[in-house]
């Protein structure tokens, strides 16, 4: 098992204590990133991202006792959303708005946490155009009713304000790659992933060729060389506990 194989490895072992000690630690600022690294991103909203919110039976009933059961969701939109709304509560501010623009406010306080240090005074939708946009581009490729293509954004912009950096550090090229895939994914963001490391070890000419082939996931990651295996699970670990998703990462492996 390729899993075994890796935790048995005692650089590994090494590497695996350094990046759980570091898991939600802030870096410098001003350091540059290249790379897939761990940030405390908000867990209730995360999960909510991740899974397919039109299997939820009533989305109204299914949202108001989800932001119930979470005081700390609750509050938040109860700051900047309810309380600006004409109606008479949570629910009727559900009934009022539709869960993409829900989810865009939510994503935009956040951001302008990390982005100012504080709550903001009030809701920047600049925030997320840039995540709207790059969900925009890669919907095709996408299952409809889950957001992980946003959720993978949102990951991006954070680090990006984390590192203060004027760009991310994923390149855009990669979206070009995904038409060779030659399906859509619910795990969108996991395949970003997948892409992204892969073009790092083989170059984008071999990467191209692989994926125009069909080769499968496991046979790629076979011919990887050690240090490259630990590589890419070092940065799948980064990312998998960012957004609380270990499971991929392990049913990868």
């Amino acid at each position: 098992m390729v899993l075994l194989y890796l935790k048995n490895s005692p650089s590994f072992k090494k590497k695996l204590g350094k990046k759980c000690m570091e898991l939600g630690e802030e870096k410098s600022p001003g350091i540059e990133i290249n790379r897939f690294i761990s940030l405390s991103l908000p867990n209730d909203f995360t999960h909510l991202l991740k899974m397919d919110i039109h299997k939820k039976g009533s989305l109204i009933n299914y949202l108001n006792s989800y932001f119930l059961d979470r005081p700390s969701l609750y509050a938040l939109v109860q700051k900047y959303l309810v309380q600006n709304s004409n109606g008479d509560g949570l629910e009727d501010f559900f009934h009022s708005t539709s869960w993409y623009n829900l989810r865009a406010k939510i994503a935009a306080i956040y951001i302008g946490f990390k982005e100012e240090g504080r709550w903001p005074d009030k809701i920047n939708p600049s925030y997320v155009d840039e995540l709207l946009l790059f969900e925009e581009k890669i919907k095709r490729y996408s299952v409809d009713g889950y957001s992980r293509g946003f959720l993978f954004a949102f990951y991006l912009k954070m680090v990006q304000v984390h590192s203060k950096q004027k760009n991310s550090f994923f390149p855009l090229s990669m979206i070009n790659l995904l038409p060779l895939t030659k399906s859509k994914s619910i795990k969108i963001d996991w395949l970003l992933l997948i892409i992204f490391k892969f073009q790092q070890f083989f170059g984008e000419e071999k990467l191209i060729e692989k994926l125009k082939m069909g080769i499968p996931f496991e046979k790629n990651f076979s011919s990887l060389s050690h240090s490259q295996k630990e590589d890419f699970f070092s940065e799948g670990l980064s990312y998998a506990y960012s957004i609380n998703d270990k499971e991929t990462l392990l049913n990868l492996l």
